[in-house]
């Protein structure tokens, strides 16, 4: 079966983009965002989440006096880009506005309204193979304010309700040198049950928790998995020795409440002279898996990948 690129209104998201090989479905939203709002093998359940609720919102004064407007930023779910580091109110522009498109063989790329108050352009490249799960998303930003920007690409995908995150922890032998960097964040409870940390894996469990967590760390192999309703979802990405990163020098975070999970790449953190781009790839695979693992035992941690993600 070729590609097959179509356009369908879709629950409360309006407009959607609707992108078809056989194996995947994705669905971006066109109409708001974007937001690749759906991602799912054939015949099973969206991994990603989708807040139909509106249940993740900022609404202020504040808000809409910086970008004056009246309206509101919403999170919608799915996959989108930010740029890092993160501000207030500067990293919340309302994207409610309509999303032009372009399709170019197994490729779309999508550029929503230049966000001319913090001076970023920001376009997503959604490419899809033929014939497998695999999807290839480039994040691009480009400065077109009449200054300098320092920033960040921030890929950040909300996924759905209810599954399980696996980490890897660099295991790199660096004799007297440290080899792993956390952070943590103040509201951030480092016992917190739903995370559980080895020598290496991490797991983050998302439940109906309340309070938030969220940590970053190094993380050197370039990949995660969230696991979910039967598939794996895992992300690949670059990591360079060379390049600084944002947030005391991280590339990977995640964060969770009771309503999501993010799972957050990034790419290096950049000086952006008027006109200079910043681009960061993921890669995307899903696979059918058996999600019955314990997530706190590394044995079990680690015949579940080598089952399912190597």
């Amino acid at each position: 079966m070729s590609v097959k690129f179509s356009e369908i209104n879709y629950k409360n998201f309006g407009k959607c983009l609707k992108i078809d090989n056989g194996v995947v479905t994705l669905l971006i939203t066109v109409d708001v965002g974007p937001r690749v709002i759906y991602y799912s093998l054939n015949g099973k359940e969206n991994v990603f989440n989708e807040d139909i609720e509106r249940s993740t919102v900022r609404d202020s004064e504040e808000l809409h006096k910086f970008f004056d407007t009246k309206e509101n930023w919403y999170i919608y779910g799915g996959h989108r880009l930010w740029s890092s580091p993160e501000s207030w109110p500067d990293s919340y522009t309302p994207d409610n506005s309509p999303v032009a498109y372009e399709i170019s063989g197994n490729t779309v790329e999508l550029r929503p309204l230049p966000r001319t108050k913090v001076g970023e352009q920001h376009v997503m490249i959604v490419k899809i193979e033929d014939s497998s799960s695999k999807v290839t998303v480039t994040h691009k930003i480009t400065n077109i304010s009449d200054r300098e920007l320092k920033l960040a690409p921030w890929a950040m995908t909300v996924a759905e309700k209810g599954g399980v995150e696996i980490i890897p922890q660099c295991r790199k032998q660096t004799g007297l040198l440290s080899n792993r960097r956390m952070v943590i964040w103040e509201y951030t409870d480092v016992n917190d049950d739903r995370f559980y940390m080895s020598n290496k894996y991490m797991t983050l469990r998302q439940t109906d928790k309340e309070r938030s967590f969220k940590v970053g760390i190094n993380n050197e192999d370039g990949w995660c998995a969230y696991v979910n309703k039967g598939q794996a979802f895992r992300k690949s990405f670059v990591f360079d020795e060379n390049a600084v990163y944002p947030d005391f020098d991280v590339n990977f975070e995640t964060f969770t409440n009771q309503f999501i999970v993010e799972i957050e790449t990034l790419g290096k953190l950049e000086s952006l002279n008027p006109g200079d781009t910043a681009i960061h790839d993921e890669v995307w695979e899903l696979f059918p898996c058996d999600d019955n693992f314990d997530c706190r035992n590394d044995e079990e941690i680690e015949k579940f990948v080598d089952t399912y993600l190597k």
